[in-house]
């Protein structure tokens, strides 16, 4: 018997959490900063979407087509947020 057996996404969950816990701190960061979060906005919402992404890829995976196609949804609503702001913030300064 195997007792090292490991989970097969492992690595993809921890992906999401590190992700996850970096949207999080930048959702501080916009709440207690006055001025100048822009970037941070247009980053928490980037970042939202590979989190989706990968969850999407995953479920593709393990053959949950419902779910991993809501998580793809939510992953393009997320990507278009996020580019709409990137480009009223880089380009319309």
């Amino acid at each position: 018997m195997n007792k090292k057996v490991r989970e097969p996404f492992f690595i993809s969950h921890v992906i999401s959490m590190l992700l996850g816990v970096i949207v999080l701190v930048m959702i501080v960061a916009v709440l207690i900063m006055d001025q100048g979060t822009e970037i941070y906005e247009t980053l928490i919402f980037v970042l939202a979407a590979v989190i989706n992404f990968i969850s999407a890829v995953k479920c593709f995976i393990q053959q949950r087509m419902v779910r991993g196609n809501m998580y793809a949804i939510i992953c393009a609503v997320f990507l278009i947020i996020g580019v709409f702001l990137a480009v009223r913030y880089f380009i319309f300064v």
